[in-house]
């Protein structure tokens, strides 16, 4: 079931692992527990071998035999203790042999005999039937006579077999059992964490284009589920913020389009059906060629700022100097300024080498004078200030226009926005030259803001990367960066520094 599949993959990895680990520790116990006890044995047998040879073979010679054999009988008892015993000189004759043992099984007779040559002792394993083994040591020996030995001691390795195959059993049974209780641990163990994440997915499936506002529970464990109901919220708040501005977008195109279209319609359908003079009818095609114009420098517009929000826009960046682009295009500009009696100085000062396409930073300063020059009553004024600040190129536009109303100040630079009746289609624009502007900044890495005070005037700053950083690989470019970097301190230090060359007013247009 897919609701359970994450549980059922944690619960079989964590189950997988575990048999992994007891089958592990299970061998190594296992093969542990062997050579420590065959090791034991080796041991002992040595040890045997070697107290035999040492204590009674070597006084054979001066005892004799039947005092060998009675204190080997008396001191190891092999029958009852179930070790095997055999003392044979090098000639081949057996001097003595322990006799068979039943717990555990030795058939003395059927233990072979060892070379008679051997230089040093050895194991050898020998076994009856197929069933019954034996582990034998073979220790040579020579009497102070000169008489050569072999003592053999040996013991039955079924102890030894029986306690593995009784853990080697255990764990067969065991391992199984532990593996089986821990799948279904594991398995109702994953269903306390899971379901903040079933609620999470529920929430989710509720959430459409009716109901985009709401958002998902927010998992407070402190962990990685906390992080994820967090960043799925902040995503929605984005995705929202997106639908919302394409919703507006759409209105807003489709009534700045409407109004040139109802024109059209109105000053052509008369024109179909031949009711107009012949002056009426130039007039009427005129009108008509002006909206067209208007919704050709639209679209032109709407496509510009899609190709530059998508990368798209064919940018060459170079090294332009931002004063002098700045000063030139004032003073091409001066024309439209001049015809409403506006003054406009451009501050000179040492160029600002910036990193951008000429053509389209031009494009900005032109949106923003023009700007400046729409909403600047006649007598006004317009300053441009262009200066270097830490690894940026700062742009000053300042006005002694209309200024903009706080709770419109954040929304300038959105597609179609209009302040107020002021900023209107009577003032001939789209309402699309500032987003314009801010669109070519986003695209050279740069920024653009604004302050403004409600009929005291506006400030327009632009700030870009300076060339020398960019080119020597020393500055990371990020837009909010730059765009945080526009403080009002710094702003206040610079007017200070400018305001004897700028003239008076510049204060009204920077200090709030």
């Amino acid at each position: 079931m897919r609701t359970g599949s994450l549980r059922i993959r944690v619960t079989a990895w964590y189950v997988g692992l575990l048999a992994l680990a007891l089958v592990s520790f299970g061998l190594a116990v296992y093969f542990g527990l062997e050579n420590y006890l065959e090791t034991s044995l080796e041991h002992s047998l040595v040890l045997q071998a070697n107290a035999i040879a040492t204590n009674f073979v070597t006084q054979i010679d001066s005892k004799g035999l039947p005092w060998l054999i009675t204190e080997v009988v008396e001191d190891y008892a092999p029958e009852s203790s179930g070790r095997f015993i055999r003392i044979t000189r090098k000639n081949g004759k057996v001097l003595y042999e322990s006799g068979d043992t039943r717990e555990p099984y030795i058939d003395a007779s059927r233990v072979s005999h060892p070379p008679l040559t051997i230089g040093s002792g050895f194991f050898r394993r020998e076994s009856f039937d197929g069933v019954h083994q034996i582990l034998v040591y073979a220790l040579p020996h020579v009497s102070a006579a000169g008489t050569g030995y072999i003592v053999e001691t040996g013991a039955s390795l079924s102890p030894i077999i029986h306690v593995l195959h009784s853990l080697l059993l255990v764990l067969l049974i065991l391992t199984p059992l532990i593996l089986i209780a821990a799948a279904m641990g594991g398995y109702l163990l994953m269903t306390r964490p899971l379901l903040p994440v079933v609620a999470l997915t529920e929430q989710a499936e509720r959430i459409g284009a009716d109901n985009f506002s709401e958002r998902l529970p927010v998992i407070s464990t402190g962990d990685e589920l906390e992080r994820l109901s967090l960043s799925l919220n902040r995503m929605l708040t984005r995705l929202e913020e997106a639908i919302t501005h394409i919703h507006r977008f759409s209105e807003d195109v489709s009534h700045e389009l409407r109004t040139p279209l109802t024109i059209l319609r109105g000053e052509l359908e008369p024109l179909a059906q031949m009711q107009m003079s012949e002056s009426q009818v130039t007039e009427a095609v005129g009108s008509a060629l002006e909206e067209i114009e208007r919704m050709s420098k639209i679209v032109e517009s709407l496509l510009a700022i899609s190709r530059l929000d998508s990368g798209n826009a064919g940018i060459e960046k170079t090294c332009v100097d931002l004063r002098a682009l700045a000063c030139e295009t004032a003073e091409q500009m001066r024309v439209l300024a001049d015809e409403k009696g506006i003054t406009v100085s451009c501050v000179e000062g040492l160029p600002v080498q910036v990193l951008g396409d000429a053509l389209r930073l031009k494009q900005v300063v032109v949106n923003l004078l023009d700007n400046a020059i729409k909403y600047t009553p006649s007598g006004g004024w317009i300053k441009i200030l262009a200066s270097s600040k830490a690894q940026s190129g700062v742009l000053r536009v300042i006005d002694s226009g209309i200024g903009i109303r706080a709770d419109a100040l954040p929304h300038i630079f959105e597609r179609f926005y209009r302040a107020d009746k002021a900023r209107s289609r009577a003032s001939g624009g789209t309402g699309l030259g500032l987003s314009i502007a801010r669109a070519i900044c986003s695209a050279h890495y740069g920024s653009v803001s604004a302050e403004s005070v409600e009929g005291k005037g506006t400030t327009l700053t632009v700030e870009l990367p300076l060339y020398e950083f960019v080119s020597h690989g020393s500055m990371g470019i990020d837009a909010q960066e730059l765009a945080d970097d526009n403080t009002p301190i710094a702003l206040e230090m610079e007017v200070q520094q400018n305001e004897e060359a700028v003239g008076p007013g510049l204060n009204t247009g920077l200090r709030r």
